[in-house]
């Protein structure tokens, strides 16, 4: 054969096997592991939230990233690890709903019984009228129409340890309901703890066991509870005016637990991926922002645009997918939960408080990260 006429017909076929690669298979190599990714925004977060510490736990897919910075305790030099333990604060609220969900599953409670239903022997649960009581889905959805704290309390009380159990049902049984459950959103401390009331009642249980049951012995969540131990307490994180290390059941619903990064990824982990039908339910969408006469509390990390139970929508931007959160704090603790759970992505972020710390600095870069994280998957 002719030396050009085959050179030619070499370039033909190879021109022809380039055209027939599929294009994403170039692309996926130029796709960037989560950890590059993650290392671009990390330390910009820390910086840009003032804290005195940080914990970061990213899963992307079959990716799990975990990084640092900052200090345990003031003047420790000792960088957070995955088993420092920390407040997760208000995320407490995705557990409790959770718990909430598994029970339907399992026939225990309906997410639409009313409160009244599980209600202590002689207490009394106000209803703005007898056919619109406050059901277990309206507390779970701050839909309830109960304030956001129990009002009174001591003074410069260690956080998440009042009301207790008795003290909330003893006010509730002389509370009113001023609007319907079902109209406003207003986020509500209060409605999460009697949530956790009623769970308890229900399973016949202590809460603290049901936790167990049903969430960190199957997810082996090993140091996630509300009544920490010697080991747990010596490695508990410090902020900002820190609160003791002690048993927080009597906020068990709405903000008691202690956990660590290693254990909110395992817990993360549930939702991205091959999700469960639990995961599904738990983080359903129950009221859009337009159906609601009002919503207050729960717009910091950006624009609430749907509610479910503890979850929180925000519709997508020109710059950010769109993100189902979380956000809380307490103690000397902020954290943040951020997902897109159709893309397997999620963060996890704890910070310790400084006297310079800003919630919407760090939300706004973990918002940033996780659409980092999507725009590099989709390469």
């Amino acid at each position: 054969m002719d030396t050009s006429l085959l050179k030619k017909l070499s370039l033909s076929l190879l021109a022809l096997a380039f055209a027939s690669t599929p294009l994403w298979s170039h692309a996926q190599q130029n796709a960037r592991l989560a950890s590059q990714v993650v290392d671009d925004h990390a330390e910009h977060i820390f910086y840009g939230s003032g804290a005195m510490g940080m914990a970061l736990v990213v899963v992307d897919n079959n990716q799990q990233v975990f990084r640092s910075f900052g200090e345990t305790r003031p003047g420790s030099d000792l960088r957070p690890r995955e088993d420092s333990v920390v407040r997760i604060a208000s995320l407490t609220k995705l557990i409790t709903s959770e718990v909430l969900v598994k029970m339907a599953q399992q026939g225990k409670v309906s997410i639409n019984d009313p409160l009244r239903k599980y209600a202590p022997a002689g207490a009394r649960v106000p209803a703005y009228s007898g056919t619109n009581p406050i059901t277990l889905l309206n507390l779970a959805t701050h839909t309830s129409g109960l304030p956001r704290e129990q009002p009174g309390g001591v003074a410069n009380r260690a956080v998440f340890t009042w009301p207790t159990k008795s003290d909330r049902w003893s006010w509730l049984s002389v509370a009113k309901l001023t609007v319907p459950p079902g109209a406003r959103a207003s986020y509500s401390n209060l409605a999460f703890d009697l949530l956790s009331d009623a769970l308890s009642k229900a399973a016949n249980q202590p809460y603290t066991q049901l936790l167990r049951d049903q969430i960190t012995q199957p997810l082996g969540m090993v140091d996630t509870t509300l009544t920490p131990n010697a080991s747990q307490c010596s490695r508990l994180m410090e902020g900002l005016r820190p609160s003791p290390c002690i048993n927080t059941i009597a906020a068990a619903g709405s903000g008691g637990l202690y956990s660590t990064p290693a254990d909110m990824g395992r817990w993360m982990r549930q939702f991205l991926g091959q999700r469960t039908a639990t995961a599904d339910m738990a983080q359903k969408m129950y009221y859009k922002r337009t159906d609601l006469v009002s919503l207050k509390g729960m717009d910091v990390p950006g624009m609430a645009d749907s509610l479910g139970m503890g979850w929180v929508t925000m519709a997508p931007t020109p710059l950010l997918p769109r993100i189902i959160q979380k956000t809380g704090g307490g103690g000397g603790f902020i954290t943040y939960v951020a997902m897109v759970p159709q893309r397997g992505v999620g963060v996890f972020v704890v910070v310790t408080r400084s006297e310079l710390t800003k919630f919407k600095n760090m939300s706004d870069g973990v918002n940033d990260l996780v659409a980092d994280l999507v725009r590099n998957n989709e390469i």
